[in-house]
């Protein structure tokens, strides 16, 4: 499924996305050095150090986890929970190694049935599927209303970065600054004793009547009855730990993302040492696709949400969810989303809408996510939240909003977030809700696309929208039309976009160093030589078996896939397809005197193949390709990666192309941008069925990057009955290299050898290239009947193919996404 981050990011102006930053902001700015030089206001308060979110608080590559069961589809409509949860309780039990983890649940590719959530209750398991794609790992989600995969100890947890109430038998130590600064990294208190560097610890910071008539939060009304904001006597918690103690003052791992003035606080801000939290640690999902049945309701009456994660050190990646609802729900500190995307087709119902991010938490890093769908909140924060909150390259299409939505979160980045039909608000929702009131505080959009912005500042703080495109729009506060217009925040470089191009990123560079961008997928390439042939190491490789010879596809399949590679494309995955037709065997050629691989497309009065069970189609697949899960990467291109592919194929003597597409070879990625292949080896002829052909294809990652048809005329009847041996050679940049060399087997005789430089050879949000190899190919038209037939010549079609080979030089060990 092609990516929703890519296709947003083709519509956007390139200032948002991947222009040079022409503006300058005034908040913050890179001196001569290259280093960020922060405006500070007259109390000291400025746009804080973001760069802490994430897993192991940021810059740390997500882990990956050996897999100690695998586990495998029961039948098309049998129930998986029980089976699957099994497998999850049986590595839970495991002891954990030097690192903190048990193991990897694996689902192989194929649909699951689930009718109740999937549960990780144990530090140190993750659950990871074959891909997010249709053809991977699909949870299928039936039965009565849960979560798909809930990441919970269900341990009853401290308040922790958020709105809470104080323990009447803590010990509180007294904190005596008059005022802490927005950003700080340090406070003061009464007593150091009994403090350690590395306590976990919470600054409280006490609601009082005094601020909350400061803040105008007094008087809310709706329908005539009074609405409470904050109740006074409660608490705004943010959880830090101790990196150092200089005499009286307190020196913090994270910076505060609140101001504290004890002017509004009774001179009653604490700090608790808070070394008892019990979260679940470690744990993952990845790799994953979510379904759920198309819910047209109110988000009162939904049955179906995605994840919830309440942990820390954790984090989920490459999952797509459909139509779940209230999708994504975080808890905890240290967490990390990495290329979730949610799709709403169904439109949901009333005006109360749900929020598919709810990142209620702190040092959170949602990264490259993406959400499609109207009439809902892409992202919601809940009450009191204390960020830092990065929403780091992320992209939305419809009409939702982003907010901080209710009663005080704090510390929310926008960083080149694109929402070209919706809106972000850092504003006062006053009695909306039930008194949600002043939602956000101390947040900043950067270099962002959206439709319009409601940046109002709430008094005593700032809210700033910095180097974005889209449209200011002042508003008063909800249900008091006759009242003033609210101050508006800081627009700074509006409509140009700003250097550093990511605020995030800038920050983590300076903090942890060129390494920490490369770890979580950013930063420059390292431009390593081109290979020599002695330089590539072997990967691996397949021949078919003798052992195949009369076995059906799930056996070929079960032998493909303990060698890298898997058959899963293909008409007898669906009863609604050619189930019962025989579309790959392996059979002895007398030619290369070995079993080859033998697949077939049928395109006949009797049986017409589909694409995977879609019915009336206007196109045929039945392919192989190599497995995209962590233990098969070195099969697969990775980012900075050079790549020899070698293997070996035969057509039929009158084979017949079409005049769209017949692929019989694919380079194509894995995630981000995964809708057209990078290169294809194809058979093409005229409209009256001449000129039969074999081409090269490129296309790049955006409309402007691709060479198209790079090689051409390679004449068909060359190809015929003839055994073809090839060898490519790839590196995976966007300035890459490709060679192709075609040698006919039987006489030697080179059919191609070319090569090309300066090729767009990688997708945007990708960590791995796949490679494919069948024959994918069009009908002409789709078809409108069950015996509704092509009618442009197509027939019955073969492909054998034999001895697959990979080979890679400056191999990268621990691929992860790249844009």
């Amino acid at each position: 499924m092609k990516n929703i981050y890519y296709l947003l990011c083709l519509l956007f102006p390139l200032s948002i996305m991947g222009q040079e930053p022409m503006g300058k902001s005034q908040w913050v700015y890179s001196d001569a050095n290259g280093k960020l030089v922060y405006k500070a206001t007259k109390r000291g308060d400025r746009i804080i150090d973001f760069s802490h979110a994430g897993y192991k608080g940021g810059g740390v590559t997500l882990p990956y986890v050996p897999a100690k069961l695998t586990v495998h589809p029961l039948g098309e409509n049998e129930d998986c929970t029980d089976y699957i949860q099994k497998a999850i309780d049986m590595v839970s039990a495991l002891p954990k190694d030097a690192d903190g983890f048990r193991g990897a649940v694996l689902l192989a590719p194929g649909r699951y049935v689930c009718n109740r959530s999937l549960q990780i209750m144990t530090d140190g398991v993750v659950l990871r599927g074959s891909g997010s794609d249709p053809s991977g790992s699909v949870i299928v989600m039936t039965g009565d209303k849960h979560t798909a995969i809930v990441v919970n100890n269900g341990i009853r947890q401290r308040a922790g970065n958020r709105l809470g109430e104080a323990a009447p038998d803590e010990k509180s130590i007294k904190v005596t600054d008059k005022y802490i600064p927005a950003g700080s990294y340090r406070l003061t208190v009464a007593d150091v004793s009994g403090l350690s560097v590395g306590d976990n610890i919470e600054i409280r910071k006490p609601v009082t009547e005094k601020w909350i008539k400061y803040m105008k939060m007094n008087d809310l009304v709706r329908d005539g009855k009074p609405q409470t904001w904050i109740k006074a006597g409660r608490q705004l918690i943010a959880e830090r730990t101790i990196a150092g103690i200089e005499g009286n003052t307190i020196v913090l791992s994270v910076p505060l993302v609140d101001s504290y003035d004890a002017k509004f606080t009774d001179d009653n801000t604490t700090l608790v040492v808070a070394n008892n939290v019990q979260r679940l640690r470690q744990c993952g999902v990845e790799n994953l696709r979510i379904e759920s049945p198309a819910q047209a309701v109110n988000h009162g009456k939904a049955l179906y949400y995605a994840l919830r994660i309440n942990g820390e050190d954790c984090w989920a990646k490459d999952i797509n969810a459909l139509e779940t609802m209230e999708s994504i729900g975080v808890g905890g500190r240290c967490i990390t989303l990495q290329q979730i995307n949610v799709i709403r087709r169904a439109l949901h119902q009333g005006a109360s809408k749900p929020a598919e991010f709810a990142p209620n938490g702190g040092q959170i890093l949602i990264d490259r996510c993406s959400v499609e769908g109207d009439n809902i909140w892409f992202v919601a924060l809940g009450a009191g939240q204390t960020g830092p909150i990065v929403f780091l390259n992320c992209s939305f299409k419809g009409n939702g909003r982003i907010e901080g939505h209710q009663r005080w979160s704090t510390g929310l980045l926008l960083d080149n977030c694109n929402l070209p039909g919706g809106g972000i608000d850092f504003k006062n929702r006053g009695s909306m809700g039930s008194g949600h009131g002043w939602g956000t505080a101390w947040s900043v959009a950067w270099n962002c696309l959206a439709k319009s912005y409601v940046n109002q500042i709430p008094p005593g703080t700032y809210n700033w929208v910095i180097g974005s495109k889209g449209e200011s729009t002042p508003l008063r506060r909800p249900f008091n039309q006759s009242g003033p217009t609210l101050p508006v925040g800081v627009f700074d470089s509006h409509d140009t976009p700003v250097a550093p191009q990511s605020l995030y990123l800038a920050q983590l560079k300076e903090r942890l160093g060129e390494s920490a961008l490369q770890a979580i997928g950013y930063g420059p390439t390292v431009q390593l030589p081109s290979p020599v042939r002695s330089d590539y190491t072997f990967q691996g490789g397949m021949q078919a078996s003798r052992e195949l010879a009369g076995k059906d596809y799930r056996a070929i399949h079960e032998y493909m896939r303990a060698l890298g590679w898997d058959y899963s494309e293909h008409p007898n995955i669906s009863k609604n397809d050619h189930y019962d037709g025989v579309h790959c065997e392996v059979l002895f050629d007398a030619a290369l005197q070995q079993y080859v691989f033998k697949f077939t497309n049928h395109a006949n009065a009797e049986a017409l193949d589909s694409d995977r069970g879609r019915l009336l189609s206007d196109r045929q697949r039945n392919e192989m390709k190599s497995q995209t899960n962590h233990d098969w990467y070195h099969l697969n291109g990775n980012w900075n990666e050079w790549q020899r592919l070698e293997w070996k194929f035969r057509i039929p003597k009158d084979f017949q192309p079409t005049t769209k597409f017949c692929h019989l070879h694919q380079l194509k990625a894995q995630e981000g941008n995964n809708g057209a292949p990078l290169i294809t080896i194809s058979t093409r002829c005229d409209e009256d069925g001449g000129n039969k052909r074999v081409q090269v294809i490129h296309t790049g990652d955006t409309r402007t990057s691709g060479k198209g048809i790079i090689i051409d005329n390679l004449p068909l009847a060359d190809f015929e009955d003839e055994w073809i041996q090839v060898e490519t050679e790839m590196h995976y940049t966007h300035h890459g290299t490709f060679r192709i060399k075609l040698t006919r087997i039987s006489d030697g005789k080179v059919l191609a050898d070319q090569s090309f430089a300066d090729v767009d050879l990688w997708r945007k949000g990708a960590t791995s290239i796949r490679n494919k190899f069948g024959i994918y190919r069009s009908l002409g038209r789709k078809m409108q009947s069950a015996s509704d037939r092509p009618d442009n010549g197509l027939k019955d079609e073969s492909l054998q193919l034999a001895d697959f080979k990979v080979y890679e030089a400056h191999t990268n060990p621990n691929p992860q996404p790249h844009d």
